[in-house]
């Protein structure tokens, strides 16, 4: 009997509940079940709880964006810990890697991307468009709507339709612009403003679609100005000449669970200040790892297109995109 195992299925109607309607409920508590593992203790001559994990009927394929939104079951057994983060999300990832096996046997990812390439260049083509694409790999994670409302409460942006982690052109759009400010107001510092008022100005010069007197002559590379800007992204008044689309993996899609420990999780909800006695508070979160997107541009001005892609590609490179950039997430490499 020694170092002996077992495995047992709890019922979901008895142990635990899930944060949805009651007919949902009904339909992901026939699907989805809790196994308890169990050693037999010699000494003892008993068994006893190791472990346990979730485990959802293979029977068929779900959509992943459904399966993090929506399978999120909840422990109700007495001396059992309510904190089960940890299992939900290796639930969601044990199953999407199970949908993405079964997908890549049918290139699934392959296919989504032809279909988004077609769809660019041939439709925006016959209406007079240039397009332009490239590929970059994560350096290290990446985590887009990481503040997003989720039962969990960390989020992460899943296509509602295909399921898989990808970039909205709006982030892709507005790290770009960002991007492009802060470039800019690194050069109206150079004339005597401090960076916080200089990042308000050329912010709202670009907004409003006015020309800064200081930055009529500052070019960044290569050979971008100020009023290239306002044409690539456009203002209140006037749509941006160049069009930033989604970009979504375009090969193995890895994913990871990170960890955030706030320290003094009293000082942050407003109740006491900071303590060395106050006991962290581990909040874990989904996230890509070490995964290549595609990006695409496209406008019908094909200077302004090269100089949006050149923003972009230095964006990715040294200011990263989605949450936590300042730590090292959402950093690209070609």
């Amino acid at each position: 009997m020694r170092n002996k195992e077992r495995r047992i299925t709890e019922e979901y109607s008895k142990n635990y509940l899930f944060y949805n309607p009651k007919d949902t409920q009904r339909i992901l508590g026939s699907i989805i079940s809790k196994i308890r593992i169990e050693r037999f203790d010699e000494r003892k001559k008993k068994w006893e709880k190791k472990d346990w994990f979730y485990d959802a009927s293979s029977n068929f394929i779900k959509n992943p964006s459904l399966v993090f939104g929506k399978f999120i079951p909840e422990s109700l057994v007495d001396g059992e810990e309510k904190e089960n983060k940890d299992k939900y999300l290796n639930l969601f990832i044990k199953e999407f890697e199970r949908i993405k096996n079964e997908r890549i046997k049918n290139d699934y990812v392959s296919a989504l991307l032809k279909r988004v390439k077609k769809t660019i260049k041939e439709d925006f083509q016959k209406n007079g468009f240039i397009t332009q694409n490239f590929s970059c790999v994560l350096s290290w994670r990446l985590v887009i709507g990481l503040g997003a409302s989720h039962p969990q409460e960390t989020s992460m942006t899943l296509h509602h339709i295909y399921g898989i982690p990808y970039i909205p052109g709006s982030a892709v759009k507005g790290v770009t612009r960002h991007w492009a400010v802060l470039k800019f107001a690194e050069e109206y510092v150079k004339k005597g403003k401090n960076i916080e008022e200089a990042i308000e100005a050329v912010a709202k010069a670009l907004e409003n679609g006015e020309e800064l007197e200081e930055l009529k002559d500052i070019y960044l590379n290569p050979e971008i100005t100020f009023q290239d800007l306002i044409k690539i992204f456009g203002t209140q008044k006037e749509e941006g000449k160049v069009i930033f689309f989604d970009a979504y993996p375009d090969e193995n899609i890895k994913l990871k669970i990170d960890i955030m420990n706030p320290h003094y999780p009293k000082y942050y909800t407003g109740n006491e200040p900071p303590a060395d006695w106050q006991n962290p508070n581990p909040i874990k979160f989904l996230t890509v790892e070490n995964t290549k997107f595609q990006f695409y541009l496209s406008s019908r001005d094909k200077d302004l297109l090269n100089k949006a892609k050149t923003l972009l590609k230095d964006a990715l490179k040294n200011h990263g995109i989605g949450a936590k950039t300042s730590i090292g997430y959402g950093i690209f490499q070609e």
